[in-house]
């Protein structure tokens, strides 16, 4: 596997870990529009049961979630998973920014320098998904060039609308 490290040249990133749990609990409590359509509320134990979570056939080996740091602070974390449905595929399962930093193109400059890395590294697509009705998260991967796959998956928290982008 590649050293994440490489996913952005302006911040420094880092795996995230339990004890980081109440840094990315502070920095998911500050976008309530998110967790409208993606229940529960965050909490010390959803943040670390999202740290272990794991889709089927998959081990912690293939799970990333990273903090992205301007200096000491945290502006932005990215849950993915590789080789994921496929072999050739990035699955991201979370990525939030800031609050106070939305709105600046931070968001948009991470992942578009993350897909240059997994294309370098090797990887054909990026799969991800948002909860159907979500303006922001639809706009947000939308501009970034992700395309509806067409496929919706019912799930506990509502419908969720499968996306991909081939790098």
């Amino acid at each position: 596997m590649f050293d994440f490290s490489i996913l952005s040249t302006k911040y420094k990133v880092k795996k995230m870990g339990e004890e980081d749990a109440p840094i990315i609990f502070n920095l998911l409590s500050g976008n309530p529009l998110y967790f409208e359509y993606c229940p529960p509320k965050p909490s010390i134990e959803s943040v670390l049961n999202d740290l272990r979570a794991l889709p089927p056939g998959k081990s912690l080996i293939d799970k990333f979630y990273l903090g992205f740091f301007n200096d000491n602070q945290l502006v932005a974390v990215m849950d993915y998973i590789v080789s994921f449905p496929q072999e050739d595929t990035i699955f991201i399962g979370l990525f939030m920014v800031d609050i106070k930093e939305s709105g600046k193109g931070i968001g948009s400059s991470i992942i578009d320098e993350a897909l240059n890395v997994f294309k370098r590294e090797g990887y054909v697509k990026v799969r991800l998904a948002y909860m159907k009705g979500n303006p922001q998260s639809s706009r947000f991967w939308q501009k970034c060039g992700f395309v509806e796959t067409g496929i919706e998956k019912e799930n506990e928290h509502g419908v969720a609308v499968v996306l991909e982008k081939i790098i």
